[in-house]
C-alpha cells in the first residue's frame, strides 16, 4: 500500500491546495491504480479531530524508468507469523558407514586391558588389608568409600551403554559428594591412628 500525505495550506480563511498528479509519480514511484483520498482534520489543541474519505481517482503513470527508486517494503502484520507455515521437508544424512566388528573388538580390548593387568596384579602381589579399620564405625565408611568406587565405575559403564551425558553428570554429581564425605572421614581415621602410632 502506498501513501503520501499533503499539507493544506491556507490563505486567510480558505484552504486549498493543487494536486499535480504528473509531478506525483516519483513519489507514487509510478504505481498505476486506484487512489482513495482522505481527508485529515486536526491539531494538538482540537478535541473532535476527524479522518473523512473524500472519494478516490484512477491515476495511470508511465512506465518506471530503471533507475526509479521502487516502493517500500509493507509492513508485516504481526499476526501473521500464527498462521500456518510451509512445510518443511528434511532429508537425514546417510549415517557413516562403521568399522568391521573385529576392528571393534580389538579396541575394546585394548581398554579392557589396563583393567585386565591391574586385577591380575592384585593377585599375584596380594591385596594390603592391614591397614583396614577394625572398628565399626571406619570400617563402615571404608566400605561405603569402595563401594562409591565400584559405583562411579559402574555409572561408567552405564553411560557407555544407554545412558545420555546430563544424566550421567547428575548422578557423578551425587556420588561425588558422596566419596568427598566418607573419603574425608576414613581417611581423618587413618591419619589419626598413624599419629598414635608414632607417638607410641
Amino acid at each position: 500500500m502506498i501513501e503520501h500525505i499533503f499539507l493544506v495550506g491556507n490563505s486567510g480563511k480558505k484552504f486549498e491546495i493543487i494536486l499535480d498528479f504528473l509531478g506525483l509519480v516519483e513519489k507514487l514511484f509510478y504505481l498505476s491504480g486506484k487512489y482513495d483520498i482522505e481527508l485529515t482534520v486536526g491539531d494538538t489543541v482540537m478535541e473532535n479531530s476527524f479522518l473523512r474519505l473524500l472519494g478516490h481517482v484512477e491515476l495511470d503513470f508511465p512506465e518506471a524508468p530503471e533507475k526509479a527508486a521502487r516502493p517500500p517494503t509493507p509492513p508485516v502484520d504481526p499476526y501473521s507469523r500464527y498462521g500456518p507455515k510451509a512445510e518443511i521437508n528434511h532429508i537425514f544424512r546417510v549415517p557413516e558407514k562403521r568399522p568391521a566388528q573385529e576392528l571393534f573388538l580389538a579396541f575394546l580390548g585394548l581398554i579392557l586391558l589396563p583393567f585386565i593387568g591391574f586385577l591380575v596384579g592384585l593377585l599375584r602381589l596380594g591385596v594390603n588389608l592391614k591397614n583396614f579399620p577394625s572398628s565399626t564405625v571406619p570400617a563402615t565408611f571404608a566400605i561405603l568409600f569402595h563401594g562409591g568406587i565400584a559405583a562411579v565405575l559402574l555409572l561408567y559403564v552405564l553411560f557407555w551403554l544407554k545412558l545420555d551425558l546430563f544424566t550421567t553428570l547428575k548422578a557423578l554429581g551425587f556420588l561425588g559428594a558422596f566419596l568427598l564425605f566418607v573419603g574425608h572421614r576414613i581417611l581423618s581415621h587413618l591419619a589419626h591412628t598413624s599419629a598414635k602410632l608414632k607417638s607410641a
